[in-house]
């Protein structure tokens, strides 16, 4: 994980809870990449989302895209996508 820092729209906590999602689901965190975007309320489509975050997992090249913002859980929503497999699935077996 090397593309975000706590800043921005995503907090420490967010960070914390993400790599714990990570390890509980047999990963390491750096096998997955964020990236995040924070809109321009100027330009912004979604009035209640004020970001989003990208997540990569460097494995398996998959690729999804949560909403930040008020309302938006999207450590939840990547947990609930890593478990149903949405990133590939980790053969536990391996160190």
């Amino acid at each position: 994980m090397h593309a975000v820092r706590a800043s921005g729209l995503i907090t420490e906590r967010q960070l914390a809870d993400f790599v714990a999602a990570v390890e509980r689901a047999g990963w390491r965190r750096e096998d997955f990449d964020l990236q995040e975007d924070v809109f321009d309320p100027r330009t912004a489509e979604v009035e209640a989302a004020m970001g989003q975050v990208g997540v990569r997992c460097l494995v398996t090249e998959a690729v999804s895209v949560y909403r930040l913002g008020p309302g938006f859980d999207w450590v939840s929503d990547f947990a609930d996508d890593l478990e149903r497999g949405k990133f590939g699935r980790k053969n536990r077996s391996l160190p």
